[in-house]
């Protein structure tokens, strides 16, 4: 967001700026801010090949419900689920 306290910083998206304002060293974390990062700056810096199935994800959730805190609910368990597949977060 413009202006905002956190937003882009180089080639770093926000997700990766929150992770290294916090010093956040979670490798599962990390590997969700890099499918955060392809996604967002569409630039394919990590390749991670998750990528293209979360963002085909988060774009049917966009198509399907036009309510925010539908899509955010929705969006927000991919990501958790995403975490949990990468190592961490386990219930």
């Amino acid at each position: 967001m413009y202006d905002a306290e956190f937003t882009h910083e180089g080639d770093r998206c926000t997700f990766e700026v929150l992770l290294d304002a916090a010093r956040i060293k979670d490798s599962a974390l990390r590997a969700v801010a890099e499918v955060v990062h392809d996604i967002d700056l569409k630039d394919a810096k990590f390749g991670r090949p998750e990528t293209a199935g979360v963002a085909l994800l988060l774009a049917a959730i966009a198509r399907a419900d036009r309510d925010d805190d539908i899509r955010l609910a929705r969006g927000g368990q991919i990501f958790e689920d995403l975490y949990r597949g990468f190592g961490r977060g386990s219930r």
